[in-house]
């Protein structure tokens, strides 16, 4: 129960910051390119901080450790946030507190994944618990914003944030029977392997368009006329798909291989931001948000059903710290153009990351096609 327990206040904390956190910083009076400048500066310092923390983590083995240590510094930046009020404070700390809780999500997968024949768990069990956690927080906040304004955020935040620290104490330490630390020559001989760039080039430019739709979609459906109460419903019912993909995702990985699976949620990204990009009514985004389960649910199912197939133990923490950080590099440079793109037509943001979905559909053709769809087991 350690696990499920962790994850719901990990996917509780992100939903928060997905979510509402740009609503909030708009409150503290940054505009929208600005924030959109904020996300994006976010996602290059995850491209430095999450392959350094999880190379650390492989070789020092103190994966719990470093997570809790994360989480707490976390807290304290938020509590720092509640007490100041200039825009350009606002901003440094804010990014001083993604940079503490980036390399949060990598490091937890890899001690899941790493633990998960041993404590004979389902990885998609686990993240279907999260996602529900999501859908509770989401629905919990939208109702809090519209009762007490923006100034709730930062409370519930540092309520999870606490609840983050607790549930941590219950899971392991890192991978059982764990071989000694890896060497930076062996990371960077990693990195040459076609399999895994190829997962970079598909898996991570579809999650990246997720970031520019967490950085802009907000005020898409607030320019639409929707109420705060109602953008968390559609979250909801977003979060909600994710979870049916997460439940049967045992299921879809024993029948479909890693790069099929990706594919389909990149396909599935081509018509879920092209479709938003045409309209953020009520019934396009209903349809759009049901896609959330094939273009996050599905592609995360596969992304870890690649790594378990083809990384072997010991490396996890690194090649899921690689694998965020590509993902943070692309989400920076898709949000640095789209805070250029959302001044002149809202539409084009999600026009361009319909375009990168595209591109992100034709490399995850050459991991189906190639040797590299799980089948170079143990690779690392």
């Amino acid at each position: 129960m350690a696990f499920y327990a962790f994850y719901v206040a990990l996917y509780a904390q992100i939903a928060i910051g997905i979510t509402f956190m740009p609503l909030w910083l708009k409150a503290q009076g940054l505009g929208e390119a600005t924030i959109g400048m904020c996300m994006a500066a976010a996602a290059v310092i995850a491209v430095v901080v999450n392959p350094l923390v999880g190379i650390f983590a492989d070789r020092t083995r103190l994966n719990k450790v470093i997570l809790v240590s994360l989480i707490i510094c976390a807290t304290c930046a938020t509590l720092a946030l509640t007490a100041i009020s200039s825009a350009f404070l606002v901003a440094t700390v804010f990014l001083v507190y993604r940079a503490l809780i980036s390399p949060l999500l990598p490091l937890a997968e890899s001690i899941l994944i790493a633990n998960l024949s041993d404590y004979r768990l389902d990885f998609g069990q686990v993240r279907a618990a999260g996602s529900a956690s999501a859908v509770a927080t989401t629905l919990v906040c939208g109702f809090l914003v519209d009762q007490f304004d923006t100034r709730a955020i930062l409370y519930i935040l540092l309520v999870i944030l606490v609840a983050k620290v607790v549930t941590s104490n219950g899971l392991p330490a890192r991978a059982r029977g764990a071989q000694p630390a890896i060497t930076t020559v062996a990371i960077l001989h990693a990195l040459k392997n076609r399999g895994f760039l190829l997962l970079l080039g598909s898996a991570a430019v579809s999650q990246a368009c997720h970031g520019v739709f967490y950085a802009f979609s907000t005020f898409r459906w607030m320019e639409a006329g929707h109420s705060t109460s109602a953008i968390g419903i559609f979250w909801s019912l977003g979060v909600g798909m994710e979870i049916v993909a997460f439940v049967l995702g045992r299921r879809i990985a024993a029948n479909l291989s890693p790069g099929t699976i990706i594919q389909i949620a990149c396909l599935a990204g081509i018509f879920r931001w092209g479709i938003f990009g045409m309209s953020a009514e009520l019934a396009p985004t209903i349809f759009v948000q049901v896609l959330q389960g094939a273009t996050l649910g599905l592609a995360q199912v596969g992304v870890a059903s690649y790594l378990r197939q083809s990384i072997a133990p010991d490396f996890l923490s690194s090649a899921s710290g690689v694998y965020w950080a590509a993902t943070g590099l692309i989400t920076a440079l898709a949000i640095l153009v789209s805070s250029h793109l959302y001044p002149i037509n809202s539409s084009y943001v999600f026009f361009f990351t319909a375009l990168l979905c595209s591109f992100a559909a034709i490399i995850a053709a050459l991991i189906v096609g190639g040797n590299n769809d799980g089948k170079e087991r143990r690779a690392w």
